[in-house]
């Protein structure tokens, strides 16, 4: 017992550590459940207490790791710690009580329907909110939030997980003055439910300052995700907002620290994981131009039923359906595995895309008219994609003549595709704009590939560290003009 105690007096949560075995990743996972390593929880409590708050309110407390860094710097303090999870809330009290925090208040409950005491004095709020995706929560707890939002002005989309949530109840519950540090994933930063966390930042949640923890660092042991820490003052209407990167979870710098940047730049752009970006062009960078004057960027096809329309050669060949199909890049590791060119290769699967003018009542294409009744009993033919198109299954994919990944925990990877593979929408495909010659296209891809790291950042960052780059944001990136790509072919 001494000992348990000497390592919580020091900084340390065995009681939570506990929790973690006893609460095995899968039911954490299920509850949101991911706690915040210590020396985030420093820093932010840290950052906190520089305000002299009277009070600190740890959401989501788990065992109270933020609660109890604020009782080691002031035992004095108030703290309101409150967790959903019964077991995890006794661990809270019996980590304040190790502490003997003189005024603490430790309530199981769920945050977003707790009703906090107001005061007059300053309150904090510190927390690393449950992730509990979208499609986890009830109709009851969306509605809640969507009416939330509505009364603080704020656009609200069902896509937001608990996270959002849980700062839609701080926002509820706090004062002008009062303040707030929030760790989160980092992929509303970009991404469309993210609007309403950006718009609250810069509009009366008072943003003070963000702090993106680097990608390739992890922050929390059991989920491979981004994470962004958030500092604010209610009521604050800065003109400068500060910005920071953090080389890992492990080296928290001074949250106080950061560029300056205005805060209309965060207005007036929807993607802020670009602003972290220090790089510097080159003056021969000048002469760039975007992807999407030289190439049109689309994704690929959609099938609405990849069971169905994508084969395994024997089989294809056993049905009798060879004639009507087309090899096909089906994963996105071909591209990655390419260095820069992808053939055709034996054990590539084959994608049914007969052509229009196939009549299949034809006695001639009998095989395939078989294989299109069986799947118009299946269903096939009534699969929302299938049902839209005439006929159902005419897929018409364009060979592009380069193709890219666009969802990896990697820069994106480009590839030529001298052998006309046809492509699923697990890739992008470029459709030359203009008049490029192999030359031309070589060099395109060359050049991007030796840059691909440096379009890291540059698309919407996902929950689990995926990088998603949409036909649009891959157009936006820069490219030398076509008149200069012959430089950068392969010798």
């Amino acid at each position: 017992m001494e000992g348990l105690q000497k390592q919580i007096l020091e900084g340390l949560d065995p009681l939570g550590n506990a929790l973690c075995i006893i609460r095995p990743i899968h039911t954490r996972r299920k509850m949101g459940t991911f706690y915040t390593p210590q020396p985030i929880v420093r820093g932010m409590v840290q950052w906190a207490l520089s305000d002299n708050p009277a009070r600190l309110v740890d959401p989501g407390c788990g065992s109270g790791r933020f609660a109890a860094e604020a009782i080691r710097n002031n035992r004095a303090l108030r703290i309101v710690a409150v967790d959903i999870d019964p077991l995890a809330t006794l661990v809270c009290r019996a980590n304040l009580a190790v502490l003997r925090a003189k005024n603490a208040t430790v309530v199981n409950a769920d945050y977003t329907g707790f009703a906090l005491a107001r005061t007059r004095e300053r309150t904090a709020f510190v927390s690393n909110p449950p992730y509990v995706r979208h499609h986890d929560l009830s109709r009851k707890q969306k509605a809640w939030a969507k009416a939330v939002a509505g009364r603080l002005a704020l656009p609200f989309s069902g896509l937001a997980g608990l996270h959002v949530h849980f700062l839609l109840a701080a926002l509820l519950q706090a004062q002008d003055g009062d303040i707030g540090c929030f760790i989160t994933s980092a992929e509303w930063l970009d991404i469309n439910y993210g609007k309403l966390m950006r718009e609250a930042f810069v509009n009366g949640m008072g943003g003070v300052s963000l702090h993106l923890i680097d990608r390739s660092s992890v922050t929390f042991e059991d989920a491979m995700s981004t994470a962004a820490i958030s500092c604010f003052e209610i009521g604050k209407r800065a003109t400068t907002v500060r910005l920071g990167c953090l080389a890992s979870a492990g080296r928290v710098a001074d949250l106080h620290k950061g560029k300056l940047v205005v805060t209309s730049l965060l207005q007036n752009t929807s993607r802020w994981s670009p602003l972290f970006l220090a790089r510097r062009r080159r003056e021969v960078d000048r002469t760039l131009v975007p992807l999407g004057s030289v190439v049109r960027v689309s994704r690929g096809i959609a099938t609405g039923a990849n069971k169905y329309f994508v084969l395994e050669r024997a089989r294809a060949k056993c049905l009798g359906l060879e004639p009507y199909t087309v090899s096909a890049l089906t994963r996105a590791k071909y591209v990655l595995d390419s260095d820069g060119v992808v053939r055709d290769d034996q054990t590539y699967r084959l994608l049914l895309a007969p052509r229009r003018t196939v009549d299949p009542r034809t006695r001639e294409h009998g095989a395939l008219r078989t294989y299109l009744n069986e799947g118009e009993d299946a269903g096939i033919s009534n699969a929302y994609l299938c049902r839209h198109r005439t006929p159902w299954w005419f897929l018409d994919p364009k060979i592009p003549p380069i193709v890219a990944t666009y969802m990896t925990r990697q820069g994106p990877a480009f590839a030529l595709n001298p052998d006309g593979l046809a492509i699923l929408n697990v890739l992008h495909g470029f459709f030359p704009k203009i008049a490029l010659d192999d030359e031309q296209l070589a060099g395109l891809v060359r050049y991007l590939n030796s840059h691909r790291n440096e379009f890291r950042g540059l698309g919407r960052t996902y929950q689990g560290g995926l990088e998603k780059f949409e036909p649009r944001e891959m157009e936006a990136l820069l490219v030398p003009p076509p008149d200069k790509l012959r430089d950068y072919c392969p010798a």
